[in-house]
C-alpha cells in the first residue's frame, strides 16, 4: 500500500468517526442513545424499547429537536409532556448491577410544577428508581433537585428559567454494602467527554438512597404527578462513562481541514 492510499484510508477513518459522532451513534461505549426519531404525534409507549405503565396523558413525539452547544449535533425529534399525572414511559436499557451508570438529556420545562416532585430517572422492574431528578417551583422558575432513589432530594439554588433548554448529566454509583449508593448530577456542564478515560467534573449535586439500594438499573424513567410541570425531554444517552454521555461536537476546523487534505488527495488520484 502507498503512502498516499495508507493517508486516505486514516482520513476516511477520521471521516467516518466524524459523521458517527453527527449522527448521534453509540460512541465510547454507551449502552443506549436515543434521539426520538419516531412519527410526529405518536405516543412514545409505540416507539422502540419504550413501554407504557399507569394511567394518564402519554408523552408524544414531536417535531424538532432540542440542541445543546457543544454537544454531538441531535437528531430526530423529541418528546413533548403534559403536566400533572402523565402516563409513566419506560425505556429499556442493558442491565447493569455494578460500577457507575450515566446518563444525559436535554429538557426544557414549558410551565412550572406546583409541588415537589422527580419526572425523570434510572429504573429496574418497572417500580424501583434512583438517581432521581426532581423539580420545584422558585419565583417565575425552577430548581433542580436529585435524590438517590425517591426520598428528600437536595436541590439546586440556581433558578432556571422555562423555555429553556438544560442539559442534565446524571449518574448512579453501585457501592458494596447496604444503602450507600451514590447518585450525582451535572446540571448544563461545560466540560464534555474526551475518551473513557476522561474525569468528570465536579457535580453540582450528590446524595445517597436514603433508604435501600438498587439492585441494579435496566430502564430509564418518564413521569408526571398532580402537580408536575410540562415539557419536552431529548437526546437520551446512557453509558458506562461520563464521556460516554457527553460526545462533543468535532472540532469545526479540524473536520474542514480534514476534509481538505482528503479532496487534495482525491484530485491526485
Amino acid at each position: 500500500i502507498s503512502i498516499i492510499n495508507m493517508m486516505k484510508i486514516k482520513l476516511y477513518m477520521i471521516i467516518a468517526s466524524f459523521s458517527a459522532v453527527i449522527s448521534g451513534v453509540q460512541l465510547h461505549g454507551a449502552i443506549t442513545y436515543d434521539g426520538f426519531g419516531y412519527t410526529v404525534g405518536t405516543n412514545l409507549e409505540a416507539a422502540d424499547n419504550w413501554v407504557s405503565l399507569n394511567s394518564g396523558t402519554a408523552p408524544v413525539i414531536a417535531s424538532g429537536s432540542l440542541t445543546v452547544p457543544g454537544l454531538a449535533t441531535s437528531t430526530g425529534n423529541k418528546v413533548s409532556f403534559s403536566s400533572g399525572n402523565i402516563q409513566e414511559a419506560l425505556g429499556s436499557l442493558s442491565s447493569v448491577t455494578v460500577g457507575t451508570v450515566y446518563y444525559s438529556f436535554a429538557f426544557s420545562l414549558t410551565s412550572q410544577p406546583t409541588v415537589s416532585a422527580y419526572s425523570f430517572g434510572l429504573a429496574t422492574s418497572n417500580t424501583n428508581y434512583g438517581a432521581t431528578v426532581w423539580f420545584q417551583a422558585s419565583g417565575s422558575g425552577f430548581n433542580i433537585g436529585l435524590a438517590g432513589r425517591t426520598g428528600t432530594p437536595v436541590y439546586s439554588t440556581t433558578v432556571y428559567s422555562l423555555n429553556t433548554t438544560i442539559f442534565i448529566v446524571g449518574a448512579y454509583e453501585f457501592v458494596s454494602g447496604a444503602s450507600n449508593d451514590i447518585s450525582r448530577l451535572w446540571i448544563n456542564p461545560s466540560d464534555f467527554g474526551n475518551g473513557p478515560s476522561y474525569v468528570p467534573p465536579t457535580p453540582n449535586l450528590t446524595n445517597t438512597p436514603g433508604g435501600n439500594d438498587l439492585g441494579g438499573v435496566s430502564q430509564f424513567l418518564i413521569r408526571g404527578t398532580g402537580g408536575s410541570p410540562a415539557g419536552e425531554f431529548d437526546e437520551l444517552r446512557v453509558g458506562a462513562t461520563y464521556a460516554a454521555v457527553t460526545v462533543p461536537e468535532p472540532d469545526a476546523a479540524v473536520l474542514l481541514g480534514t476534509l481538505g487534505i482528503l479532496g487534495l488527495l482525491r484530485r491526485r488520484r
